[in-house]
C-alpha cells in the first residue's frame, strides 16, 4: 500500500499563502500612511467645501489600511503555522500498510481549495474511505450519530460529533469529485488510535462505522471491504492525483 502526504503541495500553498499576506500587508500599510499623511498635513482648510469629503477619506484609507494590516499579520500566522502532516493520520497509515497490499493508496492530511481539510482517505478496489481520525482515551459511547463521554462517573453529551464531522467530509468529497465528473461510492470511519483498553466504546447503530485502529479492517469488513470492485485502476489513479495536486 502506497502511504502518501500532499506535503509539497501544502508547502507551496502555504507560500503562496504567505505571498499574499506581504501584498495584504503591504497594501495596508501604504493606506495607513496616506490616512495618517492626510489628517496631519491638511490639504484642504476646514472651510473648504469638500473638506467633509476629504476627512472621510482620509479615515476610510486610515481604517482600511489598518484592516489590511491585520488580515496580512492573520494570513502570514496562518501559512508559518500550516501543518504539512498529521501524526495521527501517519500512525493509521503505518498500520494499514502492514495489512493492505499495492492496490491501495492512503493519502493523510488533505487540506484543498473546495474540499477542506480531511485527516485521511483510503483509495482501492473497494472504493473511497474517508477516515475522522481521534486521540482522545476513556469511554464513549454512539447512537447513531450522537456521542456521548464519560466524565467524573458521568456521561455527557459531547459538543461535536465525530459522526457527523465524518458524514461532513464524506459530502465534501462526494461534491469535490462530483464536479470532476467522478461519480463513486464513498464510505466512512471513525477511528480511535488508543487501544481498547485506552478507549471504551459502546455502540448502538452507529451511522458511520467506529473502531480502535487494531480492529477497524474486521469493522469494515460488512460495508467497506464487501465488494472489491467499486474502484477500476484508473479511477484510483486519477483520485489519487487531485488529492494529491501532483502529475503521477
Amino acid at each position: 500500500m502506497e502511504n502518501v502526504a500532499p506535503a509539497r503541495a501544502l508547502a507551496r500553498r502555504a507560500r503562496q499563502l504567505l505571498q499574499w499576506a506581504f501584498v495584504i500587508f503591504s497594501i495596508g500599510i501604504l493606506l495607513v500612511v496616506i490616512g495618517a499623511v492626510a489628517f496631519v498635513i491638511q490639504l484642504l482648510p476646514d472651510s473648504h467645501p469638500s473638506f467633509g469629503l476629504y476627512h472621510l477619506l482620509a479615515s476610510v484609507a486610515f481604517v482600511a489600511g489598518v484592516i489590511f494590516v491585520l488580515a496580512g499579520l492573520g494570513m502570514a500566522i496562518r501559512a508559518f503555522t500550516r501543518r504539512t502532516e498529521n501524526d495521527l493520520a501517519l500512525l493509521a497509515g503505518e498500520f494499514l500498510q502492514r495489512q493492505l497490499d499495492n492496490q491501495y493508496v492512503f493519502i493523510r492530511n488533505i487540506n484543498r481549495f473546495g474540499l477542506g481539510y480531511i485527516d485521511a482517505v483510503l483509495l482501492g478496489p473497494p472504493g473511497v474511505l474517508v477516515f475522522r481520525i481521534l486521540d482522545e482515551q476513556g469511554g464513549f459511547a454512539n447512537e447513531k450519530s450522537k456521542w456521548l463521554r464519560y466524565v467524573n462517573g458521568q456521561w455527557k453529551t459531547m459538543r461535536s460529533s465525530p459522526t457527523q464531522q465524518a458524514l461532513d467530509d464524506i459530502e465534501h468529497l462526494r461534491t469535490y469529485l462530483q464536479r470532476r465528473q467522478l461519480n463513486v461510492e464513498i464510505f466512512g470511519i471513525v477511528m480511535f488510535i488508543g487501544s481498547e483498553s485506552e478507549v471504551e466504546l459502546h455502540l448502538n447503530t452507529p451511522t458511520v462505522p467506529v473502531a480502535h485502529l487494531t480492529t477497524m479492517l474486521n469493522v469494515l469488513l460488512p460495508n467497506y471491504f464487501n465488494r472489491m470492485d467499486r474502484l477500476q485502476p484508473q479511477q484510483i489513479k486519477t483520485i489519487r492525483r487531485l488529492l494529491l495536486e501532483d502529475s503521477r
